[in-house]
């Protein structure tokens, strides 16, 4: 048994939206109220008769007093909107333009790395904006073939720059598990050329992916409890391999759900790549920072009878007072399934993590699974 990981993996590990809650919540109550800001930056979709800075510059000629952030409410937004109009109006295009806020959940939910913020964001409905080819410069010879099928299932869509950034995760990521991990990526496209009732533009990608990296070394340190314990037998990698996507495989993730369920709610588990450009090496480290352990305070659940309140609270072994497990929340779900009064349930699940007192209140809100359709995801 190694180091007791495999039980606790069968737990499974919590979902993304738990730690997502648990790193984003400090103080002590109940979640604060979102106060949507008086005012957005503005970006542009698919305005591609001109770049960002052009437009931004002919907006403000237009528009007397106009900054970089708008108030998001319909004179501010409808300004823009007939400034863009005008402006396309000029070169002989009668298009229609709609302005999209940002939804409250984008104002605080964590994001992707690259990708933009929350923005009102202003597109041309109409006419249409195709991406027509997808070009592929610099491209190493090994990956050419790959990046030019995968992206060139993107012709004949709508052109969107607001995707740029999911586009050059992509290409990212790929390059990363081929062992290119100092690429140099950039996107572009031409000039727009108008085809029957709609315009087109080729998306210009040039890839500079630098040296291929090999891994010189690879060692991980699981933290107080698992201190010298030797965590090599779940690595995938090997010192003189071609880096990969990440030498650790599930090691990460079952150390973190092991921490959990000691009640490390808090826990940071890092192995970040360490670059030796001069020789195109790279070295791994992972390590644990537990952090506090953290105990339940408050337990609610919501919507059920007194006799499935009872049957949940026992399933869920946790109590307040108890040490805050939270791979228990989600081995809820399974024992759900096996419980005859609780088969057609499901819940979502919104932790409140304190941490100066390093306690955690925990409601479950339960619902019909044949309604989930009207359920509110907090």
């Amino acid at each position: 048994m190694k180091f007791m990981i495999e039980r606790y993996a069968r737990l499974g590990i919590i979902t993304a939206k738990l730690l997502l809650l648990a790193i984003g919540s400090s103080g002590q109550g109940g979640p604060k109220a979102l106060i949507y800001p008086s005012h957005l930056p503005y970006s542009f979709g698919n305005v591609v008769w001109w770049n960002n800075d052009e437009l931004r510059a002919l907006l403000k000629e237009h528009i007397p007093g106009l900054g970089d952030e708008i108030a998001p409410t319909s004179a501010e937004e409808g300004r823009v909107r007939a400034a863009l109009k005008i402006l396309l109006k000029e070169k002989g295009i009668v298009a229609e333009i709609q302005s999209v806020e940002p939804s409250e959940f984008s104002l605080t939910a964590e994001r992707a790395p690259g990708a933009p913020g929350p923005a009102i964001v202003f597109t041309v409905l109409s006419p249409k904006i195709l991406i027509s080819k997808v070009i592929i410069s610099d491209s190493p010879t090994d990956l050419a073939s790959g990046l030019n099928q995968k992206l060139q299932l993107r012709e004949g869509h709508d052109y969107s720059g607001g995707q740029d950034w999911l586009i050059h995760s992509n290409i990212q990521e790929e390059l990363t598990s081929k062992g290119y991990l100092d690429p140099v990526v950039d996107l572009a496209h031409d000039a727009p050329r108008k085809e029957r009732d709609h315009y087109v533009v080729n998306l210009l990608i040039s890839v500079k992916a630098g040296p291929q990296y090999h891994i010189s070394s690879i060692t991980a340190d699981g933290g107080p409890l698992l201190t010298g314990r030797d965590l090599s037998s779940f690595f995938t990698e090997k010192a003189g391999d071609v880096a990969g996507a990440g030498p650790f495989g599930r090691l990460a993730g079952e150390l973190r759900a092991f921490y959990w369920h000691q009640g490390y709610a808090g826990v940071a588990i890092n192995g970040p790549a360490t670059l030796e450009q001069s020789h195109a090496l790279v070295s791994y480290h992972l390590n644990v920072v537990p952090g506090p352990v953290y105990h339940l305070r408050s337990l609610s659940i919501t919507k059920l009878n007194q006799e499935q309140e009872g049957s949940v609270r026992q399933q869920l072994g946790m109590k307040p007072g108890d040490i805050f497990d939270q791979t228990a929340v989600n081995a809820l779900y399974h024992k759900l399934a096996a419980s005859p009064s609780l088969a057609a349930y499901g819940f979502t699940f919104s932790p409140q993590i304190d941490k100066g007192s390093a306690s955690a209140d925990l409601t479950l809100d339960f619902y019909k699974v044949s309604d989930a359709s009207s359920v509110t995801v907090h």
